[in-house]
């Protein structure tokens, strides 16, 4: 999918039918970071992910995500972070750094959104959430 595709195919908060992604959306994904915490947990990131606007967007939604649902990170890379264990049901999460970036990315993003383990997917063209909720029916969202 390109940018323009993306555009047309995004919702925006009022067109969001589930109430745990309507939530997700706006107390989580889309709410301002500016925090002591966050700066304290960017600041021991890599360089590369600390410069790049897109890198710096998934380190938000990995930081914000972590912190509301009070999850751990098993593992974080410039790619992929894996969250484990945390509140509302929320069994685990991953968050994905450029879905669609290259070909065979995008390949790979979407053999993770047909993984039968996570119940909900969250496009967001730069980052992308896959989250295992057993409590949640299988939906697949394009949020911008």
């Amino acid at each position: 999918m390109n940018r323009v595709e993306y555009w047309i195919k995004a919702q925006t908060q009022y067109r969001i039918h589930s109430p745990f992604v309507f939530e997700m959306y706006r107390k989580v994904l889309f709410a301002n970071v500016g925090d002591e915490a966050y700066e304290a947990y960017v600041s021991g990131l890599p360089a590369e992910l600390r410069n790049d606007r897109t890198a710096r967007r998934y380190v938000e939604t990995v930081y914000k995500i972590q912190d509301y649902y009070h999850m751990r990170t098993l593992c974080m890379d410039a790619d992929e972070a894996v969250l484990a264990a945390g509140c509302g049901g929320m069994e685990g999460v991953k968050v994905v750094c450029h879905p669609h970036h290259r070909r065979a990315r995008e390949l790979r993003w979407m053999a993770q959104q047909a993984n039968a383990k996570y119940n909900v997917s969250i496009d967001m063209y730069d980052v992308g959430v896959l989250i295992t909720n057993p409590r949640l029916h299988r939906q697949q969202f394009v949020l911008r």
